[in-house]
């Protein structure tokens, strides 16, 4: 009870305004009171100044005769006074001519009244006159002495003080009670009107009952405030079904997707399980299909993503056309869909019907005059063999669409046993990947690089390997990715890096000056590394000149973000190192772009050259990838060199260097620098052979 009615807002304004006005009431009276305490001490003040001006002249007579009959009747008259409590009147060096002394009057507060007109006040009055020997000197007689007692003036500043504080409270409490009438009159009535009126008013209809605004406030803010709440009711009534309309719309985009109107992961869900349950019921099997696109990026880079989102709305129709009603397509990712096929018979019908799509997807796409290719992976589980429940159905389809995809993609694949145990086995790698760098189970090896016009060896690329405590040596196609993945590759890249530059260094302390060292440095540890001061790092800790380094990209990691990835591959480049573009050919890097990165070398992909010989088209594009490196001043490597029929067919387009197994497999360190020092010997014992026949002439 006692906090509804602190509650009210009549209340709140009574206790406010009052104690508002009793509180500046309060200030007042004792500012009052304090300025009549300093005009009662000015005025006590000024009364002992006038006694003592009427007393000085009889007082100076008294002291200038020493007539002491006329000093005590001096002193009884100050005496006459109230106040006065002690006078005197002395001659310097003799006993007062005459002095009285009473006790002071006895009143209450008086320590207050002393801390405001003091305990007494006293006053020495100096007698003088001239002298009786010489009219113009002036000497002194002697001292009137006062001490006045001002426990009157106080009586009188209390009885008065009491007057101003009773006064200024009453004041207060009117002018109080007069603000809260108004007050209740302009804010507290009128709003409790409008609160009853508000009580009458249909939640679900607003608009259909009107306040009205206190009589005498339409024109003001609570007639404004009225005229907005009854807008605001109109309002609420007008999006009422504007509501409803967006609940049915959120309702379906929790269901479907935005951009395709296929169903989403939580409807394919809920149709996988009703699948599951007709399943039970009719002891028959279904599929699920997991369908991914295979580089769906490089439309979004090539085209936009205005294109690529046109891509997945044709592929959409593409689903439709192709499955019966009964079979649900729906898109759960960004390029990926997913197939529900129920009542198969066996595994056969399933893998039909994902061939199908595989062969629709494959079908060019027309978009904006442009003709796009594109293909997919599928990953198949079964009903009841593969999985239980809704969600490991889907899971197991995506797991399985991984695996293919790491396989080279562009087919379908069934859910078998094993898969789980493969996922499992690539979980525990890559814990021991990520500590394969600390506990020292990588090692380099180098493939030689030959140039192709003196058959020396210029340099090297740097490779690494994993030599597993428990499996021996894990192969780089597997394990390489698997770094990218999870992001142990920017370790491994950055001991690469510095362990590449150590063995350079020590390859030029033993006299072989002319080598370069080429290393691989992946899209992640690129974009997700400070390669810049990794590589700097590395080459002040080797103090190897760093024209020497040679960093090789592939187009797909330089594409992924062109603009980001020229800045940042000019940041490199101002370090003096050397960049090649690995594995050209085989993205989708445009000549505009080319022409703005600070490339050095370009190094043609191995499936070009080992193909070259047999399919003139390949010798064709490597022939025209060698004439556009010149043409850019880019020096040009052939990788996978096999056969001397390439190596020839390369020194005819005038390649610059090659290198591969026709010259050497990746070879260890001690294996690497034994092959250039019996390169050297075998250059020397030339030149001797050479400078011997060119002697043998001379001789002739």
């Amino acid at each position: 009870m006692q906090r509804k009615l602190n509650s009210r807002l009549s209340n709140k304004l009574f206790f406010a305004v009052m104690g508002t006005a009793m509180l500046l009431g309060l200030l007042l009276s004792v500012v009052q009171i304090m300025l009549d305490a300093r005009t009662a001490r000015k005025a006590l003040e000024q009364s002992t100044q006038e006694i003592l001006a009427m007393m000085r002249e009889p007082a100076t007579q008294a002291a200038f005769n020493l007539d002491r009959i006329m000093a005590q009747q001096v002193v009884e008259g100050l005496f006459q006074n109230q106040a006065v409590f002690y006078a005197a009147i002395s001659i310097p060096g003799e006993p007062p001519l005459a002095s009285a002394f009473r006790d002071k009057q006895r009143i209450r507060y008086r320590s207050l009244m002393n801390s405001i007109f003091g305990q007494d006040l006293s006053y020495s009055l100096e007698l003088k006159g001239y002298s009786p020997t010489d009219n113009t000197s002036i000497v002194l007689y002697g001292n009137l002495e006062v001490s006045i007692d001002p426990s009157n003036a106080a009586l009188d500043f209390l009885e008065r003080s009491q007057n101003l504080f009773i006064s200024g409270l009453l004041q207060a409490i009117f002018f109080g009670s007069v603000l809260y009438l108004i007050f209740q009159g302009l804010i507290a009535r009128p709003m409790t009107t409008l609160l009853g009126s508000l009580e009458d008013i249909d939640p679900m209809r607003p608009s259909q009952s009107k306040l009205d605004a206190p009589l005498g406030h339409e024109d003001d803010e609570l007639g404004a405030w009225v005229h907005k709440i009854n807008d605001l009711f109109k309002a609420i009534e007008k999006y009422n079904s504007k509501r409803r309309v967006a609940e049915a719309h959120v309702e379906r985009l929790s269901n479907y997707d935005m951009l395709t109107e296929l169903p989403n992961r939580n409807m394919l869900l809920r149709r996988i399980e009703s699948s599951i349950q007709d399943a039970n019921n009719q002891n028959d099997m279904f599929a699920v299909l997991y369908c991914a696109l295979d580089d769906f990026k490089s439309v979004n880079l090539l085209h936009s993503y205005h294109a690529g989102d046109k891509l997945l709305l044709m592929m959409a129709d593409r689903f439709r056309s192709e499955l019966d009603p009964a079979q649900t397509v729906a898109r759960v990712g960004g390029d990926v869909f997913a197939i529900v096929l129920p009542g198969l018979i066996s595994h056969y019908q399933a893998a039909d019907v994902a061939q199908r799509i595989l062969d629709n997807v494959r079908r060019p796409f027309r978009l904006d005059n442009n003709t796009i290719k594109v293909s997919a992976t599928i990953g198949i589980t079964m009903y009841p063999h593969d999985a239980a429940t809704a969600e490991q159905l889907l899971k197991n389809a995506e797991n399985v669409m991984q695996l293919a995809k790491s396989e080279g993609g562009n087919r379908y694949q069934f859910y078998v046993a094993n898969v789980d145990q493969k996922i499992r086995a690539a979980k525990v790698l890559e814990k021991q990947l990520a500590t394969a760098v600390d506990d020292g189970q990588l090692e380099l090896v180098f493939q030689p690089q030959v140039n192709l016009l003196t058959g020396e060896v210029r340099g090297a690329e740097a490779l690494v390997r994993w030599h597993h405590p428990e499996r021996g040596l894990v192969p780089p196609n597997e394990f390489i990715p698997l770094a990218e993945r999870t992001g142990a590759i920017v370790a491994i890249g950055e001991w690469v890096l510095q362990t590449s530059c150590q063995y350079l260094r020590k390859w030029h302390g033993l006299g072989i000056t002319h080598l370069t060292i080429s290393v691989n440095v992946s899209p992640v540890q690129l974009h997700q590394s400070d390669i810049v001061n990794s590589v700097r790092a590395a080459l002040e800790a080797s103090a190897v000149p760093p024209h020497y380094l040679v960093l090789e990209l592939t187009e797909t990691a330089v594409m992924d973000n062109v603009d980001s990835a020229i800045r940042l591959l000019k940041q490199i480049k101002a370090l003096g190192v050397q960049l090649a573009i690995d594995d050209f050919g085989t993205g989708y890097s445009s000549l505009s772009y080319l022409k703005k990165m600070p490339m050095d070398e370009i190094k043609i992909d191995r499936t070009f050259v080992q193909d070259m010989l047999e399919d003139p088209d390949n010798g064709t594009i490597v022939d025209a990838i060698i004439q556009l490196g010149h043409s850019l001043n880019l020096s040009v490597i052939a990788e996978g060199t096999e056969t001397l029929d390439q190596i020839r067919y390369l020194q005819e387009c005038e390649c610059d260097m090659a290198q591969g197994y026709y010259y050497s497999q990746p070879l260890s360190e001690a294996a690497f620098i034994a092959l250039l020092q019996e390169q050297r010997g075998q250059i020397r014992n030339a030149t001797q052979r050479a400078a011997q026949s060119a002697q043998t002439l001379l001789n002739k």
